[in-house]
């Protein structure tokens, strides 16, 4: 009889991988460290509704999330942002985000011009003209290649603190290929990088939604998971190491003292833990440790309905990593999500990026003292929040550093032989779709490697 194929870690990869091999008929099994499923998808209570502590959505254009929530039985529950309009702070207060724009890229001369001057407009209009290729290099980051074809200006004050925000991280550090699928689509497609993205915007529906959620939160879909595989995840229990077997199976240490045979194991863990699991492979244990992790808090703040006054088509703004700001962004809830509001005003403020790791880390007088002032400087609140949560992520962002992807062949090079694959945001993508589409490749890839040693 062939033995289970493991999975180490109950978030999201973890829980998409385990989904997809029950699905195609393998046997299972879920290890989860933490008394419950979820990692970093977390929703609970908050100034009395449901507010998620993390991913508060999934992007609607990556179709892995819509895929996996159809097949769970949750389309009909599926919604999506009421407010779609975004902000970005500069020198002159709080801008509207270029209209129309691609991560940031503004896509039209008028909407440069009017947030960032002639030299930003002038530089969309040479990047039109240009008909010399300028391939994508293979060090090549988010910023090298924005600031090479459209300068710094663009870079730093819209592109940045976009996908920065995404990624919590520096995006002059990373790795375009491993970072920004979209953008490097577009700088493959064209010498003009403004041409190709505008023919990708075209391509799509403008009233289409951006993001879904759930009114309960992101939890909706992991308790979804978790329900399906009743019987298959076992929550307090950990995986402490990994030796090979003959026949490309694998021997798996629990926590609990247990020791058991598996057909393939999928680390859907943070890398820090893989590295720990790994020292089998030492060169992939390595790579795995090597992996760099930022810290970001997000801090949840209700004020009584009617304290934060801004238009009500905003979802919230974004922060230029050298602004006299310290947060990173800040999202208006209760009129992205309308079920979040009522009788309160709701906001969700995230700090902390790559080069800020001091903020994070402040104890949470001295973190709640700089977002209310930084609030008051962008928005103009003076009141005093009626409730307050802090949710600190320490080490949990992964950043895709240049020669991520070179590492990460290696590391699989290593370790998908022996039956041992990888999934989660510490590899092919930090959203939620990306680690939903990685835990369920993990799987398939799983069930071959069993298939193969039969």
């Amino acid at each position: 009889m062939t033995a289970p194929v493991v999975v180490v870690g109950g978030g999201i990869a973890g829980l998409s991988a385990a989904w997809q091999l029950q699905r195609d008929g393998m046997d299972v099994h879920l290890y989860e460290r933490a008394d419950k499923v979820g990692g970093k998808v977390r929703s609970s209570d908050f100034a009395g509704r449901i507010v998620d502590e993390a991913a508060d959505a999934f992007l609607a254009r990556v179709p892995y999330g819509i895929e996996l929530a159809t097949e769970l039985g949750l389309a009909d529950h599926m919604i999506s942002p009421s407010a779609r309009k975004a902000q970005v702070w500069t020198e002159n207060g709080l801008m509207p985000l270029p209209e129309p724009h691609v991560l940031g890229i503004p896509l039209e001369r008028a909407s440069a011009e009017a947030l960032l001057g002639l030299e930003a407009a002038d530089a969309l209009e040479v990047d039109l003209a240009r008909t010399d290729p300028d391939p994508v290099r293979n060090d090549d980051t988010i910023g090298s290649l924005v600031r090479r074809r459209l300068g710094d200006r663009i870079h730093e004050a819209l592109v940045d603190p976009l996908i920065g925000a995404i990624n919590a991280g520096d995006t002059d550090d990373l790795e375009l290929s491993a970072s920004s699928p979209q953008i490097l689509g577009a700088a493959n497609a064209s010498p003009s990088l403004i041409a190709a993205l505008r023919r990708m915007k075209a391509g799509s529906d403008p009233e289409a939604p951006v993001f879904h959620s759930f009114v309960g939160g992101m939890r909706v879909l992991v308790d979804a998971l978790a329900t399906s595989l009743d019987g298959a995840i076992t929550t307090g229990v950990g995986v402490d190491a990994l030796d090979r077997l003959p026949g490309g199976a694998v021997q798996v240490a629990l926590s609990n003292g247990e020791v058991i045979a598996a057909s393939a194991v999928i680390l859907a863990c943070p890398a820090p833990a893989a590295a720990e699991l790994t020292t089998e492979w030492p060169d992939a244990s390595v790579d795995l440790a090597a992996i760099p992790l930022v810290s970001v808090t997000l801090v949840a703040l209700a004020y009584p309905a009617g304290t934060v006054q801004v238009p009500s088509e905003l979802s919230g703004f974004v922060v230029p990593r050298n602004a006299d700001l310290k947060i990173t962004a800040c999202s208006y809830g209760m009129q992205k999500w309308p079920h979040l509001g009522g009788d309160v005003d709701l906001l969700r403020v995230s700090v902390g990026h790559g080069r800020d790791q001091e903020t994070p880390a402040l104890p949470d007088d001295e973190l709640l003292a700089v977002i209310l002032a930084d609030l008051e400087t962008a928005i103009g609140i003076t009141a005093e929040p009626s409730d307050v949560r802090i949710s600190r992520w320490d080490r949990a962002f992964p950043q895709y550093v240049v020669g991520h992807t070179e590492r990460l062949g290696h590391i699989e090079g290593q370790l998908n032989p022996d039956g041992v694959f990888l999934a989660g945001m510490g590899y092919r993508g930090i959203g939620i779709p990306a680690c939903i589409d990685q835990g369920r490749s993990a799987g398939v890839d799983a069930i071959l490697h069993v298939l193969e040693h039969r």
